[in-house]
């Protein structure tokens, strides 16, 4: 097959490039673990290197060329970078395309079919098998490049790891470790998310802004794995449980409106950071009380009460917590019922008890769900999970 043969041959499959490109990235999703997890912009990038390989392999062969030039290397070397920012192990991404460079041989030669010799379909194959040594050689040169660089600087890397956590650009939970190992970090798995607004009081302005507040705050938690950074002038902060009180406490004693939320998983902190996020702009100040901080349930109502991404059935599971078990169920009744009369009194009467009793049973609510039905804000949050229906 002349030149001009394969230049019909390689135009009739770029107008299959579509189709090539969705088998191709689907036999990578199958066969490497680390991408079955990438969505939305991630797979988009995906397809768009794939995309970009196919079209240049079939340029190089109309032309008869049997290795990748300069300028395609050093993109290469560009998205092995990338690939370093955004915590995907170098192994992961060299298998992708060790395997995606298998699929579309394979299809590639299917799609040519009859229409090339044996010389043509080996020239292909051998144009791709040859690329495949310099794509992984120039992804890995790349990916190191870009960790040492990220390493150079530990700190600015940690806060690009959480960055990373909170807007969802890590692809796995390996992806997630991977990256936390070359950084030499045990990350909380699960981790308490605090997102925390350092406000500008009478006389208490935060010295340096949220920056310098953030890293004051992680050297009072005093944890090696703790993380922190700043976004939209927000502070930021993954701690582990078990460090959490040591960040709600000095946030009590400043003028600060804070959201702190139950342990999630490493995974899960980009829904964590948004549902947050969202609550420290929404709330009403009265919401954050006497310490300034919002927790779970005050974040899950408001994120109902503004269309946020929350079920109702996350919404009363966050606020009736304990309520909800067959043993307390009196309980629940009890406060359904002090909301529709509006008086203890008043619900004692339709209850049947003495009004002490139910007194104590407004306590124990307020013990068991740390909302007290007797304060504006809470008393809210508590009649907002009464009213959904099971």
């Amino acid at each position: 097959m002349g030149r001009e043969q394969r230049a019909s041959v390689g135009a009739e499959l770029s107008r299959d490039r579509a189709w090539l490109v969705e088998r191709i990235v689907d036999a990578v999703c199958a066969e490497v673990p680390a991408y079955r997890g990438l969505h939305g912009s991630q797979l988009a990038e995906v397809r768009a290197i794939v995309a970009w390989l196919v079209t240049r392999s079939l340029e190089l062969w109309v032309e008869g060329a049997v290795r990748l030039p300069g300028e395609d290397l050093e993109r290469l070397r560009g998205i092995g970078r990338a690939r370093a920012a955004d915590g995907r192990s170098i192994g992961a991404v060299v298998r992708a395309h060790r395997v995606g460079s298998a699929a579309a041989v394979r299809l590639l030669s299917e799609l040519v079919g009859d229409r090339a010799t044996a010389a043509d379909v080996f020239a292909l194959s051998e144009l791709w098998l040859t690329s495949i040594d310099q794509i992984s050689e120039h992804l890995v040169a790349g990916h190191s490049e870009a960790a040492r660089h990220l390493d150079a600087d530990v700190e600015r890397a940690r806060r690009v790891f959480l960055d990373d956590l909170l807007t969802g650009r890590h692809a796995s939970l390996g992806a997630i470790r991977d990256r936390a190992r070359t950084l030499g970090i045990s990350p909380p798995d699960p981790g308490v998310l605090v997102v925390a607004e350092p406000g500008a009081e009478a006389g208490h302005p935060p010295r340096g802004g949220a920056a310098w507040a953030g890293m004051d705050l992680l050297d009072e938690v005093g944890h090696a794995d703790a993380l922190a950074t700043t976004r939209s002038g927000r502070v930021v902060l993954l701690v582990s449980p078990g460090t959490a009180d040591r960040v709600t406490g000095p946030l009590g004693d400043r003028p600060w409106r804070a959201c702190v939320l139950a342990p999630r998983a490493l995974t899960d902190m980009a829904a964590a950071y948004r549902l947050a996020d969202d609550a420290v702009e929404a709330a009403p100040p009265h919401a954050f009380g006497g310490n300034g901080l919002l927790g779970e349930a005050d974040a899950c109502v408001l994120a109902l009460l503004n269309g946020g991404p929350v079920t109702p059935g996350a919404v009363r599971r966050a606020v009736l917590g304990p309520l909800l078990s067959d043993s307390h169920g009196h309980l629940l009744d009890t406060l359904r019922a002090y909301f529709r009369e509006g008086a203890a009194t008043a619900a004692a009467d339709v209850l049947h008890v003495h009004p002490q009793t139910l007194r104590y049973r407004l306590r124990r609510v307020r013990e068991l769900t740390g909302h007290d039905p007797h304060r504006p804000w809470p008393r809210f949050v508590l009649e907002t999970a009464c009213a959904i229906a099971r």
